[in-house]
C-alpha cells in the first residue's frame, strides 16, 4: 500500500539546522506541575539536524569510535543543552506529542525526523566518555535518559515511530554491550537494577489501532474531493495499489459512500490483525499469514498493512532480545561464564551462545525471521 512510499520518502528528506539555547529550561520544566517531556525533547531534537557529513559519520558510529578523538569531544560539548534536556525529561512522568495521530506531513516532523537520531547518538557519546573518566553512574543516567526517549518515541505511535524507537534503543544496548567490562560491580549492579525497571516495548497490536487510524483518515481526506463514483484512473489517486483497487471496487461498486461505510468496517479486521500479532512468537507468522488469505478479498486494507505490521512485530522481538543480551552479558563480565550460562535466550531453547572475538566476546540469540540478520551483541572490544 501507499504506506511504504511514505515511510521511503520520510526517510530521505534532508535535514534542515535549527537551534536556539534555552538556558535553565530543563531544570524550571521538571519541576512544574504538569509539565511534558515532549516539550523538552522537541527542542532536544533541534541541535540534531544539519550536521556535516564528517560529523554525522562520527555520529552514526556512537559505540564504537575512539572516544578521544578531539572531534568528538567537541559533539558532546556542543551536545551540553541537548543531554541536559533529555535528562530531565526523563524525570518527568507525562510525555505527550501532538497530534495523538499524525498527518502526512508530520512523518517528516517531531519525533519523526530521521535527525533526532543523533540525539540517542551522542547521548552515548557522552557516556562513553564519562565511564572512562570514571563517573559511571552519570553514564548510566545518560544512557537510561536515550532509553527513555527511544521508548517514548515509540510508544503510541505510528508504523514509522516504532522504527525509531528500535533503531535508537539497539545504539543503546549496543554502547552498553562495548562498556559492560569497563564497570566496576556497583555500577554492574546499578545497571542490572535499571535493566529490571525499563518498560516492556509497546505491543505491535497498539501500533496497529494507531497505524490503522492514520490510514483510514488519510484515505478519508484523498476521498473528500472526488465525486460520488470513484474512476478507475481515481483508486490510485487515492493511494490504492492496483489489486486493492480491484478488490474495493468489487465490494463498493465504486461507488464512494458505500468506501466510506467500508471504511468503518475495516476497523475490527485491523484489530484482529494486531490480536494476532501479539500471539507467542510461534504461533504469530502463521496466525497473520492466514489473515492475508482469508481477509483479503473482504478487508483489503488491512490485509494491505500485513507485511508492515509484521516488521514491527519483528523489531519489538529484536528489542527483548537486545536488552536480554545485555542482561546476559552483564552477568557474563560480573559473575562469569558459568553464571552466563544459565541465562535464557528468549527466543530459543536455552542459553545465548557466546563466542570469544579478541578481547571480548560475541553473544548471539536464536531470534530470527525471513532471512534477516541474525542478533548479535558484542561484549567489551570491537571484533
Amino acid at each position: 500500500m501507499f504506506r511504504r512510499v511514505f515511510l521511503l520518502s520520510s526517510l530521505a528528506t534532508p535535514m534542515i539546522r535549527w537551534f536556539r539555547p534555552w538556558e535553565g529550561l530543563a531544570s524550571t520544566l521538571a519541576t512544574v506541575e504538569g509539565a511534558n517531556a515532549a516539550d523538552l525533547y522537541l527542542k532536544a531534537f533541534g541541535w540534531a539536524k544539519g550536521f556535516p557529513q564528517e560529523d554525522l559519520d562520527r555520529l552514526q558510529q556512537a559505540a564504537t569510535i575512539a572516544i578521544d578523538d578531539p572531534n568528538v569531544s567537541r559533539l558532546i560539548d556542543q551536545a551540553g543543552p541537548t543531554l541536559d534536556a533529555i535528562r530531565a525529561a526523563a524525570e518527568i512522568n507525562t510525555c505527550r506529542w501532538e497530534p495523538e495521530i499524525p498527518t502526512l506531513e508530520d512523518l517528516t516532523q517531531g519525533r519523526m525526523d530521521y535527525g533526532n537520531l543523533n540525539v540517542v547518538r551522542v547521548a552515548c557519546l557522552s557516556a562513553r566518555r564519562l565511564t572512562k573518566q570514571g563517573q559511571g553512574h552519570a553514564a548510566l543516567d545518560d544512557l537510561f535518559a536515550a532509553l527513555t526517549l527511544a521508548h517514548r518515541v515509540g510508544t503510541g505511535g505510528v508504523l514509522l515511530a516504532r522504527i525509531f524507537e528500535y533503531s535508537n534503543a539497539v545504539t543503546v544496548f549496543k554502547t552498553l554491550g562495548h562498556l559492560l567490562p569497563t564497570m566496576d560491580r556497583a555500577i554492574l549492579d546499578e545497571l542490572s537494577r535499571r535493566l529490571d525497571d525499563l518498560p516492556p516495548p509497546e505491543p505491535a497490536s497498539a501500533t496497529v489501532e494507531v497505524e490503522a487510524r492514520f490510514i483510514l483518515g488519510l484515505i478519508r481526506t484523498k476521498l473528500a474531493p472526488i465525486g460520488p463514483v470513484i474512476g478507475d484512473n481515481q483508486w490510485g489517486e487515492a493511494g490504492f495499489s492496483p489489486s486493492e483497487g480491484i478488490a474495493l471496487k468489487r465490494i463498493t461498486g465504486s461507488d464512494r459512500d458505500r468506501l466510506l461505510v467500508h471504511l468503518d468496517a475495516t476497523v475490527p479486521a485491523f484489530a484482529e490483525l494486531g490480536r494476532r500479532l501479539d500471539l507467542p512468537r510461534l504461533d504469530c507468522r502463521t496466525a497473520v499469514d492466514e489473515f492475508a488469505r482469508t481477509e483479503a478479498s473482504t478487508h483489503p486494507i488491512a490485509v494491505g498493512l500485513v507485511d508492515s505490521a509484521w516488521n514491527v512485530r519483528h523489531i519489538i522481538d529484536r528489542m527483548r532480545a537486545y536488552r536480554a543480551m545485555v542482561h546476559a552479558g552483564l552477568i557474563l563480565v560480573r559473575d562469569g561464564q558459568p553464571a552466563f550460562q544459565a541465562e535464557r535466550d528468549p527466543f530459543g531453547t536455552g542459553e545465548f551462545q557466546l563466542e570469544r572475538r579478541g578481547q571480548g566476546f560475541l553473544i548471539r540469540s536464536s531470534l530470527r525471521g525471513d532471512d534477516r540478520p541474525e542478533v548479535s551483541l558484542v561484549i567489551g572490544a570491537a571484533p
